[in-house]
């Protein structure tokens, strides 16, 4: 039994508008979004579209709104059971990087949504951690938290688990990030997509920060064909396709990806 799932930035809930035709036309069975509203107009909004709301975790503010991650499933091919949110301790690394996201308005902590399902015909288990991770920082300090994270689930190697969502993991020690994945058995899915980022709309540049803004110059002339910052990893799984989704909403890609409960090949 086969069953997908979306991973997709709609950029601050405005590239929601986009997703009846997305939905229409692939269908997935779980649906991660990030940098969304978490009010419950919106969620209805969402569920109007044949699914139901598995849970929230919030990540910042901006507008006078909260926004954060939500994970939204198909009622009819999988059942809830529970939700929690994994959250990220702070440690000395992180105070350096503190003036900068009050000033930006990025000093919200971040959390990381664990979801746990049963897929109905396969009668099999699963998990999917929804992330966003935080934009000023260092790789380092992502990894510190992915590790926080991954080490929390305490699952044994072969539960069928999925981590996908915005990693914020900048083009530079692309191998620590490999290596702490692997470390907790996670398999990368999305080894076959380059980039993630779109920063040529002029209706999505009206939507980022002044942090965005300042760095778009630079995105542009030597990162912007480079830039990957959307990730999924799986275990316990076997992958049958990774694709990312041709939509422009949003300065992020979604990203879909199928999987099968049939046993994988051991590590």
């Amino acid at each position: 039994m086969n069953f997908s799932v979306l991973s997709y930035n709609t950029l601050f809930n405005s590239a929601v508008e986009g997703l009846p035709g997305i939905l229409k036309k692939y269908s997935p069975d779980i649906i991660c979004l990030q940098e969304t509203l978490t009010e419950e107009q919106n969620i209805k909004r969402i569920e109007n579209y044949g699914y139901k709301l598995a849970d929230t975790a919030n990540s910042f503010v901006r507008f006078g709104k909260i926004f954060g991650v939500a994970t939204f499933y198909n009622q009819k091919a999988i059942k809830f059971i529970e939700a929690s949110t994994l959250d990220l301790n702070t440690n000395i690394a992180e105070y350096f990087f503190y003036l900068f996201r009050v000033i930006w308005g990025y000093n919200q902590p971040k959390t990381i949504l664990k979801a746990d399902f049963y897929h109905r015909k396969a009668r099999k288990n699963f998990s999917i951690c929804n992330l966003h991770l935080y934009v000023i920082g260092s790789n380092e300090l992502r990894i510190n938290h992915l590790n926080q994270a991954l080490k929390s689930i305490n699952f044994k190697k072969n539960r069928s688990l999925i981590v996908c969502g915005d990693f914020n993991y900048f083009p530079y020690r692309r191998k620590k990030l490999e290596k702490t994945m692997q470390k907790h058995h996670l398999i990368e899915a999305t080894k076959n997509i380059r980039q993630t980022i779109n920063m040529t709309g002029d209706e999505i540049i009206e939507k980022f920060t002044r942090f965005q803004r300042f760095m778009i110059p630079f995105f542009n002339k030597f990162l912007v064909k480079r830039v990957k910052t959307d990730y999924v990893f799986y275990r316990g799984l076997k992958l049958i396709k990774t694709e990312r989704l041709e939509d422009h909403h949003s300065d992020h890609y979604p990203i879909l990806s199928s999987y099968s409960f049939r046993k994988p090949k051991s590590f």
